[in-house]
């Protein structure tokens, strides 16, 4: 998986045949798209990692991963040490009630990193499970990869302060703002923050991450077309 030029490069895939998240699948090599190389640099640019040799630097510890709906990248209260950047499709972080039930915290969708390993973990346990809602085309990285890379490359220690500053920033608003908005503004921001999502995904899930029932998102959604 070593690589020299960064547009030209060999990435291992993961197909996984998903029979109710299972970790069922097979290995291959496969060269990544002309789109989602683009993405690739696109988002490693947005957070900082601008030259063609950080950039390489970068696949060169990377790997490019597809997977099925359902897929469970990992766990909560389950060992994870890699770190994750979203290409293309859908995730959602959840946790378990302790009636079992499901609670999304929030999504993951394209040109985006899932929230860093270090502020989702304790004791390098998850603090959520992180599942696809859609197939979905990610790169994995290790963590002790980008921390090594962090520690020896001025481009890589700026995109670990970006990544966070983004991070922060955006869960500040949902707990200082978001959560204090009533159903309706929260669907209202949802569809601002995240267009077209009602069409990609259950709405038993978009339902838990407002805070109301599933009668109450169809009705909700019912008023709202009415306007």
């Amino acid at each position: 998986m070593q690589l020299c030029v960064f547009k030209h490069r060999y990435l291992v895939v993961i197909s996984c045949n998903n029979n109710n998240a299972s970790v069922d699948g097979r290995l291959k090599k496969q060269r990544m798209t002309d789109e989602q190389t683009i993405i690739l640099e696109t988002v490693l640019q947005n957070f900082g990692i601008i030259s063609e040799f950080s950039q390489n630097l970068f696949a060169a510890n990377c790997s490019f991963k597809e997977y099925q709906k359902g897929k469970i990248l990992f766990a909560e209260e389950k060992k994870n040490i890699t770190e994750y950047l979203v290409l293309n499709g859908v995730l959602h972080r959840f946790n378990v009630t302790d009636n079992g039930e499901n609670v999304t915290t929030g999504f993951y969708l394209k040109n985006t990193f899932v929230t860093p390993n270090f502020a989702r973990t304790v004791k390098n346990k998850s603090i959520f499970s992180l599942q696809a809602l859609t197939e979905i085309q990610i790169v994995e990285i290790p963590v002790i990869a980008l921390d090594k890379l962090r520690h020896t490359d001025q481009e890589f220690k700026n995109f670990g302060q970006r990544i966070l500053e983004f991070e922060l920033s955006k869960n500040l608003f949902n707990e200082v703002t978001f959560r204090s908005l009533n159903a309706k503004d929260r669907l209202i921001q949802l569809r601002k923050d995240f267009p077209n999502l009602e069409n990609l995904i259950p709405h038993n899930i978009i339902a838990s991450y407002l805070g109301i029932t599933n009668v109450s998102f169809s009705r909700l959604r019912s008023d709202y077309a009415k306007h």
